[in-house]
This record gives structure tokens, C-alpha cells and sequence, in this order.
């Protein structure tokens, strides 16, 4: 979509009907809404009062021991690993392991100063100081680069492809073996690492005891590649230009700066000519080109295919397609870009009997409905879910609390996982509610044994003259003809940017004055504060010139100054419209298959229905605030780089 306003036959017109739009906070699961007193607002960040218990163990080793070497998988590619364990272990003591398995470099090589003044193992990735506290408290750590990335040998055919899959299991074998280890594992990870923690279980080890899916992907489909079935092409671009750089051993970021401090991936221990590293970089050069899955439009578009393969990949190709047929049954072609998503091993997953957390934030792209959705589909009673107020790279994001670095506990609930599942310690976790999550507004922790809690329905209605409304308006035709504005979006302190792993800052800075470009509906002020927690569900009808397009919703909290607050969104294709035939949500929300057989372009002029959920949210309306609904339109189907939302 451009960035001007266009004229002539490319303006559209979209009619929204003030009687079918509903804005639906309810039972069953749709989502919850309740009237609520509210216990006080703003202040304490994600530190602040509430559960979940705080829990933390002595450190009883001292400063982790790092050593890289590289392990053969069972076709002879060897893969980097880091091993990092406690010092100070005595002769014959074994200590359970926590995998890690990433794909944006284990670990880096510093030039100069760069290696005194900063310590490899804490400051390297998100999980850095999380690493630091676990192995402290008796945990090895092995962080491994996937095959065909970092200094690991071996050819990507896609990300998550059989091969990478089963060499989680081939790393628990050769962990087991080890002398320090007691024979547990689990699997941990953020974003890509955390998908490959949830895919570890789908080997069914029986040395894996629990998985820890941070802040990551449940359904690649929904959740990252088309939210909503509309392509996601301009995080597509970017992560593609991302990785590639990383598979050439190249900085991702080509600043100046940074080629002061730090030289590329770290080789492992002994390659001091580098010998190995440049062959394992030789390899890369036929890895997959993630600029593929630009291409797919519906779930069951296979990006994976043997055509674009280089003559050394048949063979892997091959026995790929073996271990998928033994998986899926000899079709399993039909299921398109699911063969990636750790949701199509759900069953698998639950199989292996190790219990899974389920952990996000509210503004972490779509990954807060990625983690409802595995906590809704997993089945073990001691699988948990974690949503808290943060964006993909752990900062604060609640427009009513302190934004910035999180001051939540993190390595401390976490261990509090491990030490209940992988060790077998008595830390009181069966006692407390499966589910934690943060309300902001409130700026307090909830508990619950369900996602979502249960509470009363609330349902809104469009009305006359920009209201939201109890009731519906008498004139069951009435309608508001909209002029889609060309050049309107979200701006790039939104959730989706989060994606890249820098910081929101201050989200959704400036909806007041974009809500101006799009078609907005507002309630009278609350006379009593509201709670809204789970997922809304907007049922729209609406005729449309075009036939198809991208329709967006955003739900918001305004001030009785005026202020406005950005509290959720969610949107769908037109084209994907029809509910998927015989499908069921675990989370009760309206189901779409994505899939081509299943897409229905609109009609000009006729009226159709899109029914779809908002992302989940749990957030305090004070009283006296209002609440909104923006409507937006887009008659393209790509999303892009600078606006998620036009």
C-alpha cells in the first residue's frame, strides 16, 4: 500500500453495518470481560505485587565453565556446541542438562578489550544472565548451533526440517552419555530456540523431562508467516537478509562499531586457524533461501520443495520425505507449511509425557496467542502458561506501569519449573493455578486454573454516530460508508516490530491522532471499571467494491482527557472468511483452515461476514474511560516493512 492517499478507481469503499459488528467478551471461551473493583492503578512495573510466589535456590557452584567442541550427528555432520558447566564439580557428580539449540550463533569471537570486558556466557542472547543463574545452581548448559548455521556443519533444507528435529534427539544421546550427566534433559529457548525447545519433545526421548517455549511460534502459519492469512512478506524480507548474513559468517548488522568489538561466530576450541569454521561456512552456501516462504499465500503452500534443492541436498531430501511419510502418511505434501510448526506435533509432544511452559508477553507479536494456543492444545496437567506485559525482547510495555527493562523474576520462575520437573525437587508448583498473567491497568498478577478465567460476557455494539453501544441501533440496515485512507498505519512502535528483538519503547505512541484516518467507533464513559481479559471477537459484515482485502481492528482505552491507549488488535483476509468445515478451536475463537480449497473471494457490493479474534489481552478499563474500536481496511494482501496495519 502506498503512502498517499489514492484516487480514481483504486479508492475503495468499505461498508461496515452498525447491527452485525460486535465486539464479544465472553464465556466459552471466546474471551473474558467482567466488572471488576479496581485495586489501584499505575506504578511497580512487572515487579509489582501478586503471583506468581517468587522462588530461588542458593548458588552452590561458582562462575560456569565454557568449552566448544563439535559433535557428530548419526549422518556424520557435526554440529557446534558450547558446553558450559558448573565449576567446581566433584569427581563422579553429574548434573541434569538443558539443551539449547539456536540458529543466530551460540556464541561470538571478540577482538580485543572486547574479551576481557565482557563475559561470554551471561551476555551472550536473551537467555545470558538466565544461563549464568542455572548453571550456578547445578544445571549444565549446551548451547549448539542448528545444522547448516553458526560454526555447524551441514546443509539447512528449511528451518525445522527432519533433520534438524532428530538431531535434538542424537544431542540427548551423546548429553546422556557424558559423565557429568545425571541422564535428564530439557529443552529451553526464546523466539527460534524456543520452537526447537517444543520440537525437541516431538522425538519422544525419554531423557527429556519438560520443554521451556519462550516468547515463540505455536502455529508458523497464524503466528508469524500470514497472521490472519495475510502475508507477512515484510518480517519475511528482513529475517531473510538476517539469516543469510549469519549463514556467510557475515555480522548481521553491518555497523562500524560493532566490527570493533566483534569479530563473527565463535569457532570451536582448537580451530585457531579457522579451518573448520570456513568449511562448516562452505556448507551454508546451499542452505534453503528463506526468501521462499515470501511466496506462500495459503497453509498448505509447500515453500519445501526437492525443485529449488542443490545436488547435494537430494539424498537429505529424501530421507526427509522418508521420516515425514512415516510421520503424516504418504500425503503429507497437502500440509504445506504446518511440516515446519510445532503445532503438527502436538501429538507427538504430548506423548513424550515432559510437561511444557507456555511463556509471552501481550505485545510479543502474535506469540501471546501462540502460548494460549499450546497451553489450550497440549494436554499434560502440568503444562503452564505465563503472559505477562513485555514485547519480544523483555521490556515493559503497559501504557499505566513503568516501561523498560523487566524487573521480573524470570530465572527464578523458570528454575522453579526445572527444579519441580528435571530434578525432582519439592518447590510447591502443583499447589498453585496453572496459569499467571499480568492485567495492566490494574498492574497486577492474576492467577487461574483455566486460560481464559471465566467471567461475564460482555457484548458491544455498533451505533449511530461513532458509538459503541449495549444495545443494537432499531434500524437493522443501517451502515457507515468508509473511504479507505491509503496511507494510514500503525507506525513502527508497534507489536510487530518487537520481531527484530529491539525494544517497543513506548508502544502505539500516537493512536489518537491515527484514529482520525480510520473508521472509529467509542463507547460512553464506563461507570464503573471493566476488566477485559482473554480474547475479543469482532463479528463484522460489511460490502466491499474489492474482492478481497486485509481488515484490521483495534481495540483501545481513551482517557476522559482524550488520551488514547493502544490495547489489542487482530485482523483477517477477506479471502479467508469462510470457518474451516468441521474444525475446532481449543479456544473456542472462530477457525479458519487458510488452506486454497478452502478461500472465497468477496463479492463487490455483497454482503459478507468476517468473524475473527483479537490477540489476547488482559487489561483494566478504568471508570469514566471509554471504550474503542478502530476499524481499518486494505485492498492489498502484503504487509509492509514500515506499517503493519493500512
Amino acid at each position: 500500500m502506498g503512502t498517499r492517499r489514492r484516487a480514481g478507481d483504486e479508492r475503495r469503499r468499505a461498508r461496515a453495518r452498525r447491527t452485525a459488528l460486535w465486539l464479544v467478551v465472553g464465556l466459552g471461551g471466546l474471551a473474558s470481560c467482567s466488572f471488576v473493583p479496581l485495586p489501584g492503578l499505575g506504578g511497580g512495573g512487572d515487579a509489582a505485587r501478586g503471583v506468581p510466589s517468587a522462588y530461588d535456590r542458593a548458588a552452590s557452584y561458582g562462575a560456569p565453565v565454557r568449552r566448544s567442541l563439535l559433535v557428530p550427528m548419526r549422518d556424520g555432520v557435526r554440529l557446534a556446541v558450547d558446553l558450559i558447566l558448573p565449576a567446581g564439580l566433584a569427581p563422579g557428580e553429574r548434573v541434569p542438562a538443558l539443551l539449547h539449540q539456536g540458529r543466530y550463533w551460540r556464541s561470538v569471537a571478540l577482538r580485543g578489550p572486547a574479551r576481557v570486558m565482557f563475559d561470554g556466557v551471561a551476555r551472550h542472547g536473551q537467555l545470558g544472565p538466565f544461563k549464568d543463574h542455572f548453571v550456578r545452581r547445578g544445571y549444565a548448559w549446551l548451547d549448539v548451533d542448528t545444522r547448516g548455521s553458526g560454526a555447524s556443519f551441514g546443509t539447512r533444507l528449511w528451518d525445522f526440517s527432519p533433520e534438524e528435529i532428530q538431531d535434538g534427539a542424537d544431542l540427548v544421546d551423546w548429553i546422556v552419555r557424558q559423565p557429568w550427566s545425571d541422564g535428564t534433559v530439557a529443552g529451553v529457548g526464546v523466539s527460534y530456540s524456543g520452537s526447537a525447545a517444543e520440537l525437541l519433545l516431538a522425538n519422544r526421548h525419554p531423557a527429556v523431562k519438560a520443554a521451556l517455549p519462550l516468547f515463540c511460534d505455536f502455529d508458523q502459519y497464524q503466528d508469524i508467516l500470514a497472521p490472519g492469512g495475510v502475508p507477512h512478506r515484510a518480517w519475511l524480507e528482513a529475517w531473510g537478509r538476517f539469516t543469510r548474513r549469519l549463514d556467510r559468517g557475515v555480522l548481521p548488522i553491518d555497523a562500524w562499531w560493532m566490527r570493533l568489538f566483534v569479530r563473527g561466530v565463535r569457532p570451536v576450541d582448537g580451530d585457531h586457524a579457522r579451518a573448520l569454521l570456513a568449511a562448516a561456512l562452505r556448507d551454508h552456501g546451499q542452505n534453503f533461501d528463506f526468501a521462499a516462504l515470501g511466496e506462500v499465500v495459503y497453509r498448505d503452500d509447500l515453500p519445501f520443495d526437492g525443485a529449488r534443492a542443490p545436488g547435494v541436498a537430494r539424498q537429505s531430501l529424501a530421507r526427509a520425505d522418508a521420516w515425514l511419510a512415516d510421520r503424516f502418511g504418504p500425503d503429507f505434501r497437502t500440509r504445506g507449511t504446518d511440516l515446519a510448526s510445532p503445532h503438527a506435533y502436538a501429538g507427538d509432544v504430548d506423548a513424550s509425557g515432559a510437561p511444557v511452559y507456555a511463556y509471552s508477553g501481550w505485545l510479543d507479536g502474535a506469540y501471546a496467542g501462540a502460548a494460549a494456543a499450546r497451553f489450550a492444545t497440549l494436554r499434560s496437567p502440568a503444562n503452564r502458561l505465563l503472559l505477562g506485559p513485555w514485547d519480544h525482547s523483555l521490556h515493559v510495555v503497559s501504557p499505566h506501569g513503568d516501561l523498560g527493562r523487566s524487573r521480573f523474576d524470570h530465572a527464578g520462575e523458570l528454575l522453579r519449573f526445572l527444579d519441580q520437573h528435571v530434578r525432582g525437587l519439592a518447590t510447591g508448583l502443583e499447589r498453585e493455578p496453572r496459569v499467571h498473567y499480568y492485567t495492566e491497568g490494574a498492574e497486577t498478577w492474576r492467577a487461574a486454573d483455566t486460560w481464559p478465567p471465566p467471567a461475564e460476557p460482555l457484548v458491544l455494539y455498533l451505533a449511530a454516530e461513532g458509538a459503541l453501544a449495549s444495545a443494537p441501533p432499531a434500524d437493522a440496515a443501517a451502515a457507515d460508508a468508509y473511504d479507505v485512507d491509503f496511507g494510514a498505519g500503525t507506525g513502527p512502535a508497534s507489536r510487530w516490530s518487537a520481531l527484530s528483538g529491539r525494544p517497543i519503547g513506548a508502544p502505539y505512541p500516537d493512536r489518537a491522532e491515527r484514529d482520525r484516518r480510520l473508521l472509529v467507533y467509542t463507547s460512553a464513559p464506563l461507570p464503573a471499571a471493566i476488566e477485559v481479559t482473554g480474547q475479543p471477537v469482532v463479528t463484522l459484515q460489511l460490502a466491499s467494491s474489492a474482492t478481497d482485502g486485509a481488515f484490521f481492528a483495534y481495540l483501545e482505552d481513551v482517557a476522559p482527557d482524550g488520551r488514547v491507549e493502544y490495547v489489542t488488535e487482530g485482523l483477517l483476509r477477506g479471502l479467508q472468511r469462510r470457518r474451516a468445515p468441521g474444525s475446532s478451536d481449543p479456544l473456542a475463537l472462530p477457525a479458519r483452515s487458510f488452506r486454497r480449497a478452502d478461500a472465497e473471494p468477496l463479492v463487490p457490493g455483497q454482503v459478507a461476514e468476517l468473524a475473527f479474534p483479537l490477540l489476547p489481552t488482559s487489561t483494566v478499563f478504568a471508570a469514566g474511560h471509554r471504550v474503542r474500536l478502530s476499524l481499518a481496511h486494505r485492498r492489498g494482501t502484503v504487509l509492509t516493512r514500515s506499517r503493519y496495519v493500512d
